[in-house]
């Protein structure tokens, strides 16, 4: 076959393939127009008309996406208005706008974006390509942010937000269990000195996914129970923009970063002593107390190092300022966490207590080598008898019938 009978031959195959095309696009003009306009998604609204769900019909299922996600959203939107007192103010228009794909998609996607419509309002629109399988954690985002975000400019119409963790958070803290679950997160990073300094939290937090979460859920449920949501969305309102040290500052009573981070520590420990015995030095004492055994510098990103140990400390001590500096911060909390956990707990504390303050003077590792081998020799009879007492339990429980 010559080259010009190939060319000949592909441009007949393309005639009949396009010709088979415009066959299909006619095929549903021979639809009914009665049926055709059955099949065009469909508006439902809820809320006063500040929620709109638009959707089609499912093919052989009455309920369809419509009203169960119209219902999912309303849901929310009350219980944000009870929750933090953020009735809207007035309607205008949809602020909230779902627009629910056929599902024909592999798109499991939340999208959501911010309109500003031709008459001066604001809307969010939130798309969901395939509603049967969209992230609900991130559709309750999606609804809180567009809420928030509306409330704001309904009340001052300004367009400033708030951070998105502090979104995240808010969903998370309209639920009680998982506002429980995300105080234990903190607890648990809290005891194993893990959990980053407390006024860098206020001000550099982000959205995240994971477990790490909880932070966000953690905060917005101190900002809860201090009643301060609504204050910094009306002041978002008012067109002030969202200050992070402020919130810190607002949630501890204190203006120095310091007194934060330990106004912080104290929350910790009176809600781990919430669910202990007083009286008690238990596993869970035990652990939070040995955590707080480290030093910490006043600047992270300056010095380089994350913390020190009080072996560390004691043979920096001299040539130090940091280490002095925070050796008389410990200082004065090291006591607040034996506080309700037994004398030995108690006395084992003093004795950190004075190495702390013996280190902050400047002594040499000589002079402080007595100092913390006291407290050292206090912590571990604490732990052996601990032992002790956890392998006489387990003999008495292998004994019984």
């Amino acid at each position: 076959m010559t080259c010009r009978s190939h060319i000949l031959h592909a441009f007949a195959a393309a005639v009949l393939l396009t010709g088979a095309a415009f066959a299909q696009e006619e095929e549903p003009l021979k639809i009914p127009v009665s049926e055709r306009v059955r099949n065009l998604p469909k508006l439902a609204a809820a809320c006063d008309g500040l929620v709109g769900v638009l959707a089609a019909d499912v093919p052989g299922d009455p309920v369809g996406f419509r009203l169960p996600i119209l219902q999912f959203v309303s849901s929310q939107v009350r219980e944000l208005e009870r929750v933090y007192k953020l009735q809207m103010p007035k309607r205008e228009g949809f602020g909230i706008f779902v627009n629910v794909g056929d599902g024909r998609t592999n798109d499991m996607r939340v999208v959501s974006r911010r309109i500003r419509r031709s008459e001066g309002g604001l809307q969010t629109r939130i798309f969901l390509p395939s509603p049967g399988f969209s992230d609900l954690d991130e559709l309750r985002f999606a609804v809180a942010q567009a809420y928030i975000r509306a409330w704001i400019f309904r009340n001052g119409g300004s367009t400033n937000e708030p951070p998105e963790w502090v979104v995240q958070g808010i969903v998370r803290a309209l639920n009680g269990t998982t506002q429980d679950a995300d105080t234990r997160f903190v607890l648990d990073l809290w005891s194993k000195a893990r959990l980053p300094y407390f006024p860098a939290l206020c001000t550099d937090l982000r959205k995240v996914q994971g477990p790490a979460v909880a932070l966000s859920g953690y905060l917005v449920g101190w900002m809860k129970e201090k009643h301060l949501v609504r204050p910094l969305l009306d002041r978002l309102a008012s067109g002030k923009p969202w200050d992070g040290k402020r919130l810190a500052e607002e949630l501890t009573g204190d203006t120095d970063p310091f007194l934060q981070d330990r106004a912080s520590d104290e929350r910790l420990a009176r809600l781990t002593r919430s669910v202990l015995t007083p009286g008690q030095a238990s596993d869970w004492d035990l652990t939070v107390f040995a955590s707080r055994l480290l030093l910490y510098p006043e600047f992270f990103d300056r010095t380089g190092v994350r913390f020190w140990t009080f072996r560390q400390a004691a043979a920096l001590a001299a040539e130090t300022p940091a280490v002095r500096a925070a050796a008389w911060q410990k200082s004065r909390e090291i006591l607040f966490c034996a506080i309700g956990r037994g004398d030995a707990l108690a006395e084992t504390a003093t004795s950190y207590r004075a190495f702390l303050l013996a280190v902050a003077q400047g002594k040499s590792a000589e002079e402080l080598e007595p100092f913390l081998a006291a407290a050292d020799g206090k912590m571990m009879a604490i732990l052996e008898e601990k032992n002790s007492e956890d392998g006489r339990d387990d003999n008495r429980q292998g004994g019984r019938p």
